[in-house]
């Protein structure tokens, strides 16, 4: 999760998180020793009351010029302002290329290999995440797009689209099926989450070092997020938000995303 930026998904994990410390603290101070799932859910309804709060004294807090959420949301927004602006401009070019048939734009300037997409696959369900499905292609997502915003080209030369449950690039589904009928990955029966046959260092072949240090930041970034985190965190990116539904999204929006990875990480 962005700092400072609200997920539910986020939280949640946040509240996890602290029952064991809160059962500690409890059992000192209190002499009880509370069942974690009755502090979970005890401390769910704290924070509910706590948004409740929040919600009756956000008028004043956002418009009374003389506090400190007020500057912070000005900043903010001037913040967000400028990256709109920038995001406008790529819309423009998406426009441009649209019109003239150029479809460079939305494959990051160079052909789809569907040799490297499946090394991606393999290495991705290699690092021992719990990977999904549908997370796999948000993943991807991410990988190629990240990987154009520090070499200005993309990884695999898939075109993405803007689907209901996030960005997809369509060959993903026939190259996964591929891949788990010749056992180089395969589903986990209990928890239906995605497993290379071999480690991620074994999938390298197809990969230049380059490739697999984005893809290690990638995992190390989105890998440990749930199915509807990821997703929900993709259709907050203006690569989806600037872009139709079904239509394809331009590699360029990839130096929007909320997460971007360090501009020295290939010289490393």
């Amino acid at each position: 999760m962005e700092t400072g930026e609200f997920s539910v998904d986020g939280l949640s994990r946040k509240v996890r998180d602290i029952v064991g410390r809160v059962q500690s603290v409890m059992r000192r101070e209190k002499g009880e020793d509370y069942d974690p799932r009755l502090i979970e859910d005890s401390l769910r309804v704290c924070v509910a009351n706590e948004v409740d709060r929040l919600e009756e004294s956000m008028l004043e807090m956002f418009t009374t010029p003389g506090r400190r959420e007020f500057h912070e949301l000005a900043g903010i927004l001037e913040k967000n302002s400028a990256a709109s602006r920038a995001a406008v401009e790529v819309e423009e070019m998406v426009y441009l290329a649209e019109e003239f048939g150029d479809t460079s734009l939305f494959d990051g300037f160079r052909p789809f290999s569907k040799t490297k997409m499946a090394a991606m696959i393999e290495y991705l369900t290699g690092k021992g995440h719990h990977v999904y499905k549908t997370s796999l292609n948000k993943l991807l997502f991410y990988s190629d797009l990240s990987f154009f915003y520090l070499r200005s080209h993309g990884m695999s030369g898939a075109v993405y689209h803007n689907r209901p449950f996030g960005p997809v690039a369509d060959p993903a589904g026939h190259i996964l099926n591929e891949l788990i009928t010749d056992e180089r990955v395969r589903v986990v029966p209990q928890t239906q989450t995605l497993e290379a046959a071999t480690p991620a260092a074994n999938a390298t072949e197809a990969l230049t070092e380059d490739e697999t240090k984005v893809l290690d930041w990638v995992a190390d970034t989105y890998g440990h997020m749930g199915a509807s985190e990821i997703s929900s965190l993709s259709h907050r990116e203006m690569a989806y938000k600037y872009t139709e539904p079904n239509e394809p999204i331009a590699y360029a929006y990839g130096k929007f995303f909320k997460h971007l990875p360090p501009k020295d990480l290939l010289d490393q």
